[in-house]
């Protein structure tokens, strides 16, 4: 056996059972509850993945382990033939007590938090096991962003993205991500859309904190012609 699946092996990890806080998208300022603030982001990946993903927050000074200090937010697969791709932006804001996130996990077709040192997940869609998919959990310094009463905080593009010289193709980039779900991060830029309208009521919040070395590498904007299946590091 190849080294490498034998590292990944052991590393494919039984998720935690621990719960989360899941917002739900509002439509506009009117919604945010009271003593509530609002984020705007987008879940999205390189590739499109072949369930949801499910993307994780812990509230600074927040335990990981008590559901009510963790933040939950999805992108189901979509269906490409019909245009949903999980490759294109698509921000959502959500009703969200005040404090500073940090990102703490993610994980593909995996609903429940990926313990500390996983680097994947046993997947099952409707029950039936589709083997190992991506999954992370991070520490230390992190992307994180802040929530404030009454004011939405632009938070960006969370990209599930891979290494720059991974071979990224139509054909290609599936069986890559499969192969090496180490290869695969969470990634953040800034929101390609502008602010909603509707928001137009609520102050801005503050700026996101983005450490270098979790910054996009992609420049491109939106899946150029014949592309469905990922989105090229350039356009």
């Amino acid at each position: 056996m190849h080294k490498g699946f034998a590292f990944l092996g052991a590393l494919i990890i039984a998720a935690s059972p621990a719960l989360a806080v899941e917002p739900r998208a509002i439509s506009s300022a009117r919604q945010i509850k009271p003593q509530h603030g609002a984020v705007r982001l987008s879940v999205q990946s390189q590739v499109q993945q072949q369930g949801t993903i499910h993307l994780w927050f812990v509230r600074e000074g927040g335990d990981p382990g008590r559901s009510a200090d963790i933040l939950k937010f999805e992108r189901k697969q979509g269906v490409p033939l019909l245009g949903m791709n999980t490759v294109d932006s698509r921000p959502a804001v959500y009703s969200v007590a005040p404090g500073r996130y940090r990102l703490l996990a993610y994980g593909v077709a995996c609903p429940m938090l990926p313990p500390p040192g996983t680097y994947a997940c046993s997947s099952t869609i409707n029950n039936i096991p589709i083997g190992s998919m991506p999954a992370r959990r991070y520490d230390g310094d992190v992307p994180s962003f802040e929530v404030e009463a009454g004011k939405l905080t632009d938070a960006g593009e969370f990209i599930l993205e891979a290494r720059p010289d991974a071979p990224i193709s139509e054909e290609a980039a599936l069986k890559f991500l499969l192969r090496d779900h180490r290869a695969f991060e969470i990634r953040v830029r800034p929101s390609a859309l502008p602010r909603p309208a509707a928001f137009g009521a609520a102050g801005t919040g503050p700026e996101p904190t983005v450490p270098a070395e979790f910054q996009s590498r992609i420049s491109c904007r939106q899946r150029p012609k014949g592309a469905m299946m990922y989105l090229p590091f350039t356009c």
